[in-house]
């Protein structure tokens, strides 16, 4: 049987949990989206693209930053991933790879290379960081 300050505890965050959800989903869908696309069709979005990540640290830190904001969202509205470090890195892994697979067939066309298993790896650096960090 559940406390009074338990009950109060269980009532907010079910009031909290699908807000959030909404919200890390919404971000999600955000970090996802193939942007090189849109800089593509939209000359005024390609000028703030390559303002963004017109070099290749500045890319770098792009996707490192998206994995520790997804990561830690993802690890904030379910916490009980923080004890499952494999199906959290998996669910980031999958998360990765869909990001590069919607760029490859949105606006790269063209056979993964390098360049995306370094963004792999920046990405799940970047969602490594964050459970290492949340799991303290």
């Amino acid at each position: 049987m559940l406390n009074l300050k338990q009950r109060e505890q269980k009532s907010n965050m079910g009031g909290q949990r699908p807000s959030l959800i909404l919200a890390i989903l919404l971000f999600i869908a955000t970090a996802l989206f193939p942007f090189g696309w849109l800089a593509t069709v939209s000359p005024g979005f390609d000028a703030v693209a390559n303002f963004i990540f017109g070099t290749e640290l500045a890319h770098i830190i792009g996707h490192y930053t998206v994995f520790v904001l997804m990561g830690s969202g993802v690890l904030l509205i379910f916490p009980s991933l923080r004890r499952h470090f494999w199906l959290y890195f998996g669910l980031m892994f999958l998360l990765a790879i869909l990001q590069e697979f919607l760029q490859i067939a949105s606006f790269k066309h063209y056979i993964p290379a390098w360049d995306e298993v370094l963004d792999l790896t920046v990405d799940l650096l970047g969602a490594a960081t964050v459970f290492y960090f949340l799991k303290r």
